[in-house]
């Protein structure tokens, strides 16, 4: 939601007009990019290291004596 959100507020200077508007549209157009392109890649990632981690074995502790 929030960077949905995000690149839903970015979305104004890649539509940009008049004096200035070439600048934002290169910069709205990287940032819209960039944030579309983390989030699907977090949306694969991020459960994907879940599993692994959660399928790693897991290690007893021993207890040193004081």
């Amino acid at each position: 939601m929030t960077s949905l959100a995000f690149v839903l507020g970015v979305m104004p200077l890649m539509v940009s007009t008049g004096a200035g508007a070439a600048a934002r549209r290169s910069m709205g157009t990287g940032v819209v990019g960039g944030m579309l392109a983390a989030t699907f890649i977090a949306t694969v990632f991020v459960p994907l290291f879940f599993v692994l981690a959660a399928r790693r074995p897991k290690t007893r502790r021993v207890e040193v004596p004081a």
